[in-house]
This record gives structure tokens, sequence and C-alpha cells, in this order.
């Protein structure tokens, strides 16, 4: 269901007890959403890849109650708002627009799959 690249080897990493993954709640929106309107798949798709996340992950936490402005996208503030407060480690994603510039958050790493890979796991 997932491409073969970094992002399915990541949640195949998780799924080996590699690290343990938490996904915000706000991370599957924002999925569903880019899922939907960038790449066009149909709904059981988005579904079905949804649901593989949500079983891959050590935990999937609530959105966090207050959100501050630090990326320029509300969604992706959300994001960071309920990684912070789960104890993330790492931010794992894709987006070059909002979060990776960010490199950091309060102690959290803002990384690519390709860079959590290489630079966590081997």
């Amino acid at each position: 269901m997932i491409a073969a690249g970094p992002p399915r080897r990541v949640l195949e990493l998780a799924a080996e007890g590699a690290f343990e993954l938490i996904v915000p709640e706000a991370v599957l929106v924002e999925l569903r959403r880019i899922l939907e309107l960038k790449l066009g798949l149909d709904p059981i798709a988005i579904d079905a890849i949804v649901d593989l996340i949500r079983e891959g992950a050590s935990e999937v936490v609530a959105d966090a109650g207050a959100v501050e402005a630090i990326s320029g996208d509300p969604a992706d503030d959300r994001i960071l708002a309920a990684a912070t407060s789960a104890g993330a480690e790492a931010l794992i994603s894709g987006d070059r627009r909002h979060l990776l510039p960010l490199g950091a958050h309060r102690g959290m790493r803002i990384v690519t799959p390709q860079a959590f890979i290489a630079e966590w796991l081997y």
C-alpha cells in the first residue's frame, strides 16, 4: 500500500521494534489531506494507509491543547505541539516548506526519513 522508499522503511523498522513510533493524531489528519489533495488517492486507499500507520505505532497521541505559531502552517504547528508534548526525540517529516527548515524545536530534531534512518538507526 505504501510505496517502497525511506518512509516505508521507517514504518518497517518501527514494526520491528527498532524504535518507538509515536504518531500525533494531527499527523494522521494532515496525512489524509495530503493523500487526497496532492496524490489523489481514493478514500479506501487512504483508510488503508492510515490504518497501517495506526497499527505500526507504539502510541497515537491526542493533539496538544495550546498551539503556538512556529512553522507558518497551523496544521504543522499542531504536529509540532503534539510531538513535543509526547516527548519525541525526533520528528520525521518530508515537509521541506514548513517543518524541515526549522531543524529542531524545543530539543526535538526535525529530520527527513532518509536522515532518520542514516543518523539514528545505523
